[in-house]
């Protein structure tokens, strides 16, 4: 396992105002490249001085701050300046200064005496300006904006100096809910993204789950304790950290209480299965290297939610350890709800941390999906859950060596079989996944992304030509014509027809054929390309307008208007002898939006009713049907 860069280190390290007063001595601990490192203590404990004296506003009593290695105290100011910021709880004074020329101030350490800018400078401002969201505050008066648009400028300003190593003071003291969410996410993106190394002190118990790699606690001038987050925060220890009773603080473990809106109801959200894998993972590594399993597991998932569990299935050895997490999918349905999903961990000579499937997790056998073809099914971003789960406990543990976590579901093989997987390409079992870690409950986005899976896949097999409907309607009639045997795939895109398009055209597809219940395609006339009603129910309207455009007068129309089905629609059409004029005419709207959506690739559509079978099909389907199955007449 290859470890980060050590950035900053003490040693032996008192501070304080006066020798004989020191405030916390015998400080010991190191920061590395892309971590985050919270100082938390009582009031009057010692963090702001410690944070001080890193920065150089405060002369050590004793021992040494090491930073990239080099003595700290024996470093020139402006060196110091260009590794290091320092961004404290004080407000500047700028009055008459817009906030570009504050951000610009982080520069001083580059310009030399006189301060000139030079034009490089300007775009680092300018780039870390945009770097925290920043760009319609530039050219605002600093002293008119509110404290959270204030704590975004002086953060750019911070990381216009370009540094690896970045101290904040109590940055959330101003600040209300909202800004205090929004600095978490900063701090722990310009670690994990930027790569900063950052050291900052709070108050706040929560912000410091969402952004701590490891705590620091600092109490009766002592470093009481230092570790991973989620071993350090616990109700036990804060408690006797911050001298309350037993009890006083209430976290209640394995209720994820988070919520989200879909069709006006308030729906529970969900954590995934590459979520549970990365917290069994986890477990299963404390207990095999540190050899008691933790009453509780906790991770944040890249959405930024907490989810803490009980591991469950707890089974230990000489040289392996492993559990599993029980699937929460919210109020989504899904059959891995309840699932148990389970991580063996063991230790291996080889550095680094591998990842592997066992039993109930499924093999990919088909080209376009996440992983290559023969690797398990556990997609990218629980892969990375995993091993920064693993190799967190790595280091509270100071183990070098190498880790192997095989992931396996008990009942995954029964359970793939009620997924798409097998027509996916993966077999004997069921995939991790989770772009977020988070299950949110009728997502448009998981389902868009599933169609486009499988036309991606498609498209890595070479294939040019796909067949889409929106479901099993017409799965069923493509079957009953023979359109499933031409070779062409058939693929199922719900209600999102001109999202499939966009993807096939994407993945360069050359003919595709859209074929449906009239209930759906006759919204596309209207140039309606996502069909659910909640979107656009204008059925009926549709049918009148082309009946009207064919002769129909006001009677027929009225009738069109007061149907209840599609079907009943056709009915009256049919009384009136008008029906294939009325098609055709829709068919031509039909064929003249999706020809507008597929933006160059062939397009054709059938459409047909379960009561009438074909209605019709738009110009050239015959033709393109015959080509697929080899019948095409030559020119």
């Amino acid at each position: 396992m290859t470890e980060k860069r050590i950035r900053l280190e003490t040693r032996s390290l008192d501070v304080g105002y006066a020798k004989d007063k020191a405030v916390v001595r015998d400080i010991g601990f190191t920061v590395r490249a892309g971590e985050v490192l919270v100082l938390l203590g009582p009031n009057g404990s010692g963090k702001s001085t410690l944070l001080k004296t890193l920065a150089r506003q405060l002369d050590r009593l004793s021992g040494t701050v090491y930073l990239k290695g080099e003595d700290l105290h024996q470093m020139a100011a402006h060196e110091v300046a260009r590794q290091m910021s320092l961004l404290l709880t004080d407000r500047p004074r700028a009055e008459l200064m817009t906030c570009r020329e504050v951000v610009e101030a982080g520069r001083y350490p580059y310009t030399g005496h006189l301060g000139i800018l030079s034009r490089e400078d300007r775009e680092v401002a300018d780039r870390c300006i945009r770097r925290m969201g920043a760009q319609e505050l530039a050219d605002r008066p600093f002293y008119a904006l509110s404290d959270g648009q204030r704590q975004r400028v002086l953060l750019a300003r911070a990381l216009c100096q370009e540094p690896e190593v970045l101290l904040l003071d109590e940055p959330a003291s101003y600040l209300d809910i909202r800004y205090q969410l929004e600095l978490a996410q900063a701090m722990r993106s310009l670690a994990k993204e930027d790569g900063l190394s950052v050291i900052v002190s709070l108050h706040d118990i929560e912000m410091t789950r969402r952004c701590a790699d490891r705590v620091l606690c600092l109490k009766d001038g002592r470093v009481d304790r230092i570790g991973a987050a989620d071993e350090v925060l616990t109700q036990e220890y804060l408690e006797k950290l911050f001298g309350l009773a037993a009890g006083s603080l209430s976290m209640p473990k394995e209720k994820f209480e988070h919520y989200t809106r879909a069709g006006g109801k308030r729906l529970r959200m969900g954590y995934t299965t590459g979520t549970c894998a990365a917290l069994a993972a986890s477990a299963a590594a404390e207990k095999l290297l540190n050899g008691v399993w933790p009453a509780s597991v906790s991770l944040r998932t890249p959405k930024g939610l907490r989810v803490e569990v009980t591991p469950e299935e707890l089974r230990d050895g000489s040289d392996f350890a492993s559990c599993g997490v029980r699937k929460d999918a919210g109020d989504d349905a899904d059959v891995t709800d309840g699932a148990l999903i389970c991580a063996e961990v063991r230790l291996t000579g080889e550095p680094g941390i591998r990842i592997g499937g066992g039993k109930g997790v499924g093999t990919v056998t088909k080209p376009g999906l996440d992983q290559p073809q023969g690797e398990a099914a556990i997609n990218s971003v629980p892969r990375r859950m995993i091993t920064e789960a693993v190799s967190g406990i790595c280091r509270a543990a100071d183990y070098e060596g190498g880790i192997a976590v095989t992931v396996f579901v008990p009942d995954g093989e029964e359970l793939a079989k009620k997924t798409f997987n097998p027509d996916l390409g993966i077999e004997g079992g069921l995939s991790i996944l989770g772009t977020s870690g988070i299950v949110e409950p009728m997502s448009v986005q998981a389902l868009t992304a599933t169609i486009a899976l499988e036309l991606r896949q498609h498209a890595a097999q070479g294939e040019k030509r796909v067949i889409l409907t929106p479901g099993n309607y017409g799965e069923t009639f493509i079957k009953e014509q023979g359109w499933d045997r031409l070779g062409v795939s058939v693929v199922k895109c719900s209600n999102f027809i001109g999202e499939a398009l966009d993807e096939a055209r994407l993945q360069g597809y050359e003919e595709v054929l859209v074929t449906g219940h009239i209930g759906k395609m006759v919204k596309l006339a209207g140039g309606i390309m996502n069909t659910h009603s909640r979107e656009a129910d204008c059925r009926r309207e549709l049918f009148t307008a082309h009946a009207a455009l064919c002769g129909a007068g006001r009677n027929v129309c009225e009738k069109l208007m007061a149907c209840a089905t599609t079907d009943a629609c056709l009915a009256v059409l049919e009384e009136e002898g008008i029906r294939e004029d009325v098609m055709r005419h829709l068919l031509d709207a039909v064929s003249a939006h999706l020809e507008k959506r597929a933006g160059g690739m062939r397009i054709s559509a059938a459409v047909f009713s379960n009561e009438r079978g074909l209605l019709g099909t738009t110009q050239g389907t015959d033709r393109l049907l015959a080509e697929w199955s080899g019948c095409a007449p030559e020119e």
